[in-house]
C-alpha cells in the first residue's frame, strides 16, 4: 500500500508539468491568433453582413445596409445562396438610389450566379426593392434582353455575319474632310450609271418584244 500511495505522489508533479506545457501551448496558440487579427483584421462573415444590411435597408439607412452587402461579397468563403441574395440586395439598394447603371451591373452578375430577375421579385424570402415603377420597368426590359447597349449590337452583327461566312466591313463613324477630298466620286458614279443604262435598254427591249407579240395574238384573235 505505502509504494502504490508513493508511485501516485510520484506521477502527480509529472502530470501538473504536462498540464502546464499544455495550458502555454495554448496560450502561444491564441496569442498568434491575435497577432493575425491584429494584423488583417477578422475574417468576414457574409451571413452575419447580409443580416445586418438587411436590417439597415429596412430601417430606412439603404448607404449602411449597401456597405454591409459590398463588403459582404468581398469574403473569400461566400455560399452561392449568399452570394445571389447579395447580388439582389445591392440591386435593390442601387435601384432604390435612382443609379440604373449599377442595378443592372448587379441584375447581370445575379443572372449569371443563377437567380433569375422574375424569380427574385416573386421571392418573399429577399428584401423587398423600393424603387419607382419606371426603374422596374427598365430593370425588367434590360432582363429580357430587350434593352441593348449600342456595342452588344454590333457585336451581334458581327458574329452573325461572321457564321454566315461574308466579309465583315468596318464602317468608319466619321470621315474628315482629307478623307472625303480623296474619294473617287467619278468612278463610282460612272459605274452606277452604266448599271442604269443596261436595266432601261433591257426593259425597252422586253416591252417592244411583249408589244409584237399582244398585236400578233389580236390578229390572229381577229382572223
Amino acid at each position: 500500500g505505502g509504494c502504490g500511495m508513493a508511485g501516485a505522489a510520484a506521477r502527480a508533479p509529472a502530470r501538473r508539468r504536462r498540464a502546464a506545457s499544455m495550458r502555454k501551448q495554448g496560450g502561444a496558440g491564441a496569442g498568434a491568433g491575435g497577432v493575425v487579427y491584429a494584423l488583417f483584421g477578422k475574417p468576414i462573415d457574409p451571413d452575419a453582413l447580409l443580416q445586418e444590411g438587411k436590417a439597415l435597408y429596412a430601417a430606412g439607412e439603404r448607404m449602411q445596409g449597401y456597405k454591409k452587402f459590398e463588403k459582404a461579397l468581398d469574403a473569400d468563403v461566400l455560399r452561392l445562396e449568399t452570394r445571389q441574395e447579395l447580388l439582389y440586395c445591392c440591386m435593390a439598394c442601387n435601384a432604390a438610389f435612382g443609379d440604373v447603371e449599377i442595378a443592372k451591373q448587379f441584375l447581370r452578375d445575379m443572372n449569371v450566379a443563377g437567380l433569375k430577375y422574375e424569380v427574385a421579385l416573386l421571392d418573399s424570402g429577399l428584401m423587398p426593392m423600393e424603387t419607382s415603377a419606371l426603374m422596374r420597368n427598365q430593370l425588367k426590359k434590360f432582363a429580357a434582353g430587350e434593352l441593348k447597349s449600342s456595342g452588344t449590337v454590333q457585336r451581334e452583327i458581327f458574329e452573325s455575319t461572321r457564321r454566315a461566312g461574308e466579309p465583315v466591313v468596318q464602317t468608319p463613324q466619321r470621315m474628315g474632310d482629307l478623307d472625303l477630298m480623296n474619294l473617287d466620286v467619278a468612278g463610282d458614279t460612272s459605274s452606277e450609271m452604266g448599271a442604269i443604262a443596261q436595266r432601261v435598254v433591257g426593259l425597252v427591249v422586253l416591252s417592244i418584244v411583249g408589244f409584237v407579240a399582244l398585236f400578233q395574238g389580236g390578229l390572229q384573235f381577229l382572223q
